[in-house]
């Protein structure tokens, strides 16, 4: 069996002050064939290069107009991989004493993601915006965690997101995903194209 691959970012914020966003969501992309995320990042690039855009523009569902995300979700949705979430609710943990530290909770909510996805022997790349103390800190917890139940082979990557197409999708899923819990008139449109993808999206509740 070849390795898994699981490219994984997140869309809106870990924390819990005022102006922090209402949910915290970290997505992943699984391919079980790496084939087939090569040819998907390379198509990403053509796609890239059709916009007249240069080679480091980053794909970010925040930064993007929305009928280009929309545009390349179709695209990406013609393609074989699986789409696993988990999300925090942050108004539930507001009105307890259960406010954690946000890199605790950055932890925990990929911790609970990987837990979803059936993993047995895989390739890890998250999107790489931590200190690298941080990186070494959250790679070490992740492997204890998903070692807990019995070892698997994982190896766990930071990557740059605007040098990563496949870490760009993810920002883009989650960034759907989010969406789709606002109540804005397109809240809808970006997930019910990637619908038929999706697997599992977890609610993180209270410890």
């Amino acid at each position: 069996m070849s390795k898994q691959l699981i490219f994984i970012d997140d869309s809106g914020d870990p924390g819990f002050k005022k102006a922090s966003s209402s949910n915290f969501v970290i997505a992943a992309a699984l391919f079980i064939d790496p084939e087939i995320a090569m040819s998907l990042s390379e198509r990403i690039t053509k796609y890239r290069e059709s916009l007249g855009w240069r080679n480091d523009y980053e794909f970010k569902f925040t930064k993007i107009r929305k009928d280009i995300i929309a545009d390349l979700l179709k695209i990406i949705s013609e393609y074989d991989f699986q789409i696993y979430a988990t999300y925090v609710d942050k108004a539930s943990f507001r009105q307890t004493s259960a406010i954690i530290d946000k890199q605790k909770l950055y932890d925990w909510t990929i911790k609970e993601l990987l837990d979803i996805i059936p993993i047995e022997e895989a390739k890890i790349e998250i999107d790489g915006r931590s200190s690298k103390q941080n990186m070494r800190k959250t790679a070490t917890y992740l492997r204890r965690e998903i070692n807990r139940n019995g070892v698997k082979k994982i190896t766990i990557k930071f990557e740059d997101s605007t040098e990563d197409n496949l870490i760009q999708l993810a920002d883009l899923i989650a960034g759907s995903i989010n969406r789709s819990m606002t109540d804005k008139t397109d809240a809808k449109v970006y997930i019910d194209i990637i619908k038929n993808k999706i697997i599992k999206i977890k609610r993180i509740n209270q410890k």
